[in-house]
């Protein structure tokens, strides 16, 4: 009997449980599905949020509703490197804004052939600076965007230089020399305004002389007029004058002891020696040998000739 009442109150309880489980599954299912379903939803809300907070899309904006405004010279430079970088490196004086010269631009025509009404006259900012006989501008200056670089005209030079160098083609023609035959690009041949050095035509009068000590003494458009300075090294008068420099820089006399330009002040001028000695001997002794070389043999050495 008790062990059928002990079966029973088993069965009993497992029933009992069965019951709570299923009610508790029955009651959660709803429960479940909806948290399935929430990301869902709140994934969903800040997209509709953002799609109704996103601005009104702009009307589609006319390209040419825009204002001109002139080009800037590094906007000329992109199409034109080759102008900008010759005003900016030997411009001179026309380095400034290019609409100052050229005020139509982009207005050439293949078929019109337009190009001498499109491009500035030299004339509308420069007069005539070199006279009625050079009128072709770009005759030397052959690149208005560097008129510093002026290659040399195929026109005889030598006229062509006069006009703005008229000092020294005077002085070419007034004092004849072996410069006055020459063209002025055989010196002057890199460019306008190059000054060569003497020693490119000619040596030096001695080892080691100085560049500067030729114009000293030769003035360049008339070499033959020569001049020098109190300062003037015997050496420099060696070159030409071999024997006179020989025989002085041996001498034990004081002239052995003056620089050349202290008898000669100018070129080829033969002093005499009474204008530094005056009369040094009796009068009876200048009376008997009126030329003190009859005894001093020789000026720049001054032996005396003992009888």
């Amino acid at each position: 009997m008790k062990s059928m009442k002990r079966g029973f109150k088993h069965s009993l309880f497992t029933a009992l449980v069965l019951l709570g489980l299923m009610a508790v599954a029955a009651c959660t299912l709803p429960t479940s599905e909806a948290k399935t379903a929430e990301p869902a939803v709140a994934a969903a809300q800040p997209t509709e949020l953002r799609a109704a907070r996103a601005p009104a899309p702009e009307p589609a904006r006319d390209p040419y509703d825009v204002e001109i405004v002139p080009l800037t010279l590094a906007q000329c430079g992109q199409c034109h490197p080759t102008y900008f970088e010759a005003i900016r490196d030997e411009g001179g004086k026309h380095r400034f804004d290019c609409r100052e010269c050229h005020e139509v631009f982009h207005a050439y025509s293949p078929v019109r052939q337009n190009w001498d009404d499109i491009m500035p006259d030299c004339a509308s900012c420069h007069t005539l600076p070199h006279g009625e006989k050079l009128t072709d501008c770009l005759g030397c200056h052959i690149n208005p965007h560097a008129p510093l670089y002026i290659p040399y005209a195929q026109t005889p030079v030598a006229d062509v230089c006069a006009d703005c160098h008229g000092g020294p083609a005077a002085e070419l023609a007034q004092f004849p020399s072996l410069h006055t035959e020459q063209d002025c690009t055989l010196c002057h041949y890199d460019q306008h305004g190059y000054v060569p050095s003497c020693f490119e035509c000619h040596g030096p009068h001695y080892q080691g002389q100085p560049l500067v000590s030729c114009a000293e003494c030769h003035p360049v458009h008339k070499p033959l007029e020569m001049t020098f300075t109190a300062t003037t090294g015997a050496r420099t008068c060696e070159a030409c004058h071999t024997t006179a420099y020989t025989d002085w820089e041996k001498t034990p006399s004081k002239h052995g002891q003056v620089n050349c330009t202290v008898c000669h002040t100018d070129h080829g001028l033969i002093p005499t020696c009474a204008s530094c000695h005056g009369a040094p001997h009796s009068a009876n002794l200048h009376e008997r040998f009126p030329n003190c070389l009859t005894c001093h043999l020789n000026v720049h050495d001054l032996p005396v000739r003992r009888r």
